[in-house]
């Protein structure tokens, strides 16, 4: 229990001390994959949250079809694509970030994306429609702190510059692409390989 009030300290700590918690983490081996795995489902349970609890007046998803899963991979599946992405065009530009760091660094920077996904999603449900901008302005706090720890996390696990750090990103967005293109890709090969020995075995069925 101790162990994880030593964790649950140290992680907010990084959050609001970036520069300083990213170095502890990646030179000092604090933090920890299991929390940082969690928060990472956390994130996707919370997506899963805001989108069937936002009151009526702002959410507008159709609800009949929510599928839990789908939103659960639709929020956690870009998370997991721009750590890869970033883990390996940074291994080509000399990153001394390993893909623990990487992942233990998004991870943790996603907590301020989960505590306002969560505080918008209950504030919905008691405001009036004409004060609908807290809500925004809420939303907008998050995901400019979540990317604010990114960029300092990046600099620092990676030991880049500011400058570099911006290139390396514009790389990492292409390299998603280009990950998502080939995934697409497999799966139509796959998809025309099995349509093929299906058609395949039918024929033979009906001949034999």
């Amino acid at each position: 229990m101790g162990a994880w009030k030593e964790e649950l300290k140290n992680l907010f700590y990084t959050i609001f001390h970036p520069f300083d918690g990213f170095y502890e983490m990646k030179f000092r081996k604090k933090g920890s994959m299991g929390l940082a795995t969690a928060l990472l489902a956390l994130y996707g349970l919370v997506s899963i949250f805001s989108t069937q609890y936002t009151g009526f007046i702002f959410n507008f998803y159709p609800l009949h079809y929510m599928r839990s899963l789908q939103l659960f991979l639709l929020a956690v599946v870009p998370i997991v694509l721009f750590i890869v992405s970033n883990w390996s065009t940074t291994s080509l530009m000399n990153g001394s970030g390993s893909f623990r760091d990487i992942w233990m660094m998004v991870c943790y920077s996603l907590v301020p994306l989960i505590l306002f996904n969560f505080v918008t999603t209950l504030l919905s449900n008691v405001i009036i429609q004409e004060e609908g901008p807290i809500l925004t302005a809420f939303n907008y706090i998050g995901v400019v702190w979540f990317c604010y720890l990114i960029f300092c996390g990046l600099c620092t696990i990676h030991e880049y510059t500011a400058s570099r750090n911006i290139l390396t990103l514009l790389v990492t967005l292409v390299a998603a692409i280009i990950i998502i293109f080939l995934v697409v890709l497999y799966f139509t090969l796959m998809q025309t390989v099995v349509g093929f020995i299906s058609t395949l075995s039918t024929e033979i069925s009906k001949r034999w």
